[in-house]
């Protein structure tokens, strides 16, 4: 049997290193998952933090699931605080944020364990290095369940290792960390901005849309449905990711994912059935759920799986467009979605749905426009995933004794 790698990783720690159970570190308090049944969504209720809300290290709550009063009453020792770190147990095992003092007070699901420390520079560790490649190949190998419904079981949690550098130790790493989340922060701020300006654009442009004709979306774009089926989860490890002519294969979970609508990579990744069933960059790939339908464009080719509907139109321009008039109507085009609780589009009825379609004049013009704010957005989310890398690779370097004590 080959050894495991977090633990072999841990054995070549720098002399005064240690490593313990995360259930065993001196400065952690609580480790606990949250509401078990937290009852239907009440608009007055209190803020409850799903594993859908922890996405990239921070939390996004634009849409938050709140809970009755007295529920979060019955569950008050998963009640959150600032600097608590919240890891997700169900779907992106291991992924983890940090709590703020815009989410204090709020409860947590059951899919989320809660990891109170003794103080801010622990949680920053912790979360440091939760978000190690070593911890994400860890929880691969520790999670059950089938490959859509991935659960890492919180006593798993309250056993993964965790590197103990010696007393004082750290601060300049946690001090160089934060200043590139600081950037990461800015970067995200500028790419969620140029979105949002996107779409004031089309707001504006489309103001005198009654006024154009109506056409039907299976008029102006080609629509197919996803149909691979998602790969085993023991045929998606390191030997398929170098398997020739594999590509990323896209789940409805990519594309409902928070944040801004671009695709580059993907959890799992697949050698495709078949020419046809590869979606060349800058297709439009959607999926629904109950908040409304979702779309992404990819930066990359992709299978998509079932329950992705994907659409190619004949110009970027065109994709620009339907990208936006499907964010502006993402609520009302759920009419086109079917199955148990309408969580997968229809391909007919998406394509018999009217939209009003501009001259070519208009689309080109706001896709030149459009098109600039986008570039930008992507530029930010390229520096992102630098400075990502390098957070990795500067705990890398830290374990294997850079930096020293202070």
């Amino acid at each position: 049997m080959s050894p495991d790698p977090l633990e072999e990783r841990l054995s070549r720690l720098p002399r005064g290193w240690r490593a313990a159970p995360l259930e065993r570190l001196p400065w952690v308090l609580d480790i606990r998952y949250g509401i078990t049944r937290p009852g239907a969504h009440e608009d007055d209720g209190v803020g409850m933090v799903r594993a859908s809300d922890i996405q990239e290290g921070r939390l996004h709550s634009e849409e938050p699931r709140r809970v009755n009063p007295l529920i979060h009453k019955a569950n008050a020792r998963s009640e959150v605080r600032v600097g608590d770190v919240l890891v997700v147990l169900v779907g992106r095992v291991g992924e983890a944020a940090l709590v703020t003092k815009a989410h204090e007070g709020w409860n947590v699901a059951r899919t989320v364990a809660l990891v109170r420390t003794t103080g801010p520079d622990q949680a920053a560790w912790l979360r440091l290095w939760l978000g190690s490649s070593y911890v994400r190949d860890w929880c691969d190998r520790h999670v059950r369940g089938s490959t859509l419904q991935r659960t890492l079981n919180l006593k798993e949690l309250r056993g993964l290792p965790v590197p103990l550098p010696p007393a004082g130790a750290g601060t300049a790493l946690l001090r160089t960390v934060r200043a590139a989340e600081g950037k990461m922060s800015v970067n995200r701020r500028i790419a969620e901005c140029s979105m949002s300006l996107s779409d004031a654009l089309f707001a504006v442009e489309a103001r005198d849309r009654e006024a154009w004709p109506e056409r039907s979306f299976g008029a102006v774009t080609h629509l197919r449905m996803g149909q691979a089926a998602r790969p085993r989860e023991d045929a998606s490890g390191p030997t398929e990711l170098l398997l020739e002519g594999s590509v990323p294969f896209l789940a409805p979970a990519d594309v409902l994912r928070k944040g801004l609508p671009y695709v580059s990579r993907t959890e799992t990744r697949l050698v495709p059935p078949g020419r046809d069933s590869v979606c060349a960059p800058r297709s439009l790939l959607l999926a629904t759920r109950e908040d409304g339908v979702h779309a992404v464009l990819n930066e990359v080719p992709v299978v998509p799986g079932r329950g992705v509907l994907a659409l190619r139109a004949e110009t970027l321009a065109d994709t620009y467009w339907l990208l936006h008039e499907v964010r502006l109507r993402s609520k009302e085009l759920t009419a086109a979605a079917q199955g148990p609780g309408g969580r997968e589009l229809s391909r007919k009825s998406l394509a018999a749905t009217v939209l009003h379609w501009p001259t070519e004049s208009v689309r080109e013009r706001f896709a030149r426009v459009t098109g600039e704010l986008h570039a930008r957005a992507k530029v930010a989310l390229a520096e992102n995933a630098v400075l990502d890398r390098l957070k990795d690779g500067l705990l890398d370097g830290f374990l294997d004794g850079a930096g020293g004590c202070e």
